[in-house]
């Protein structure tokens, strides 16, 4: 049971070292940018364009606190918000040529620290604590 608690623990803070690392490099750069908003310029470049439902599922962010960050990054010309026509009640939201120049520029940190994270765990042991995670995930859905 220990072991399961400690785990955990370090999920949390290797997520949150993760958030507080980007932060910086994102300050470092001078982007008025968030860590919450590198993220979904992240999501909408795999996968062009998303509803603002599909982007809080993905970053488990509830749908008011995405409305609020799609909305700044609107006003930013990171992204934009257009009429669904197969269901007029969703927006579909996608990258803007400033969103694409802006994960451009933040790419490198993030290549920079996927690096660093890699650099002496072997594929085998991420594969080992993927497995792992997602098992203990299943088993509590």
């Amino acid at each position: 049971m220990q072991h399961i608690k400690s785990l955990l623990e370090n999920i949390q803070s290797l997520s949150a070292n993760v958030r507080h690392y980007m932060q910086k490099q994102i300050s470092d750069l001078n982007l008025d940018l968030t860590y919450e908003m590198v993220k979904v310029l992240f999501i909408l470049n795999d996968h062009r364009y998303l509803n603002q439902k599909q982007i809080a599922d993905i970053t488990l962010k509830n749908k008011a606190s995405l409305t609020s960050l799609i909305g700044n990054m609107e006003k930013r010309d990171l992204v934009m918000r257009t009429e669904d026509n197969a269901d007029r009640r969703n927006k579909i939201i996608s990258l803007t040529s400033n969103g694409k120049e802006t994960l451009n520029i933040v790419r490198p940190v993030m290549k920079k620290l996927f690096e660093e994270l890699y650099k002496d765990i072997s594929k085998e042991e991420i594969e080992v604590m993927n497995k792992a995670i997602l098992k203990m995930s299943e088993v509590i859905e």
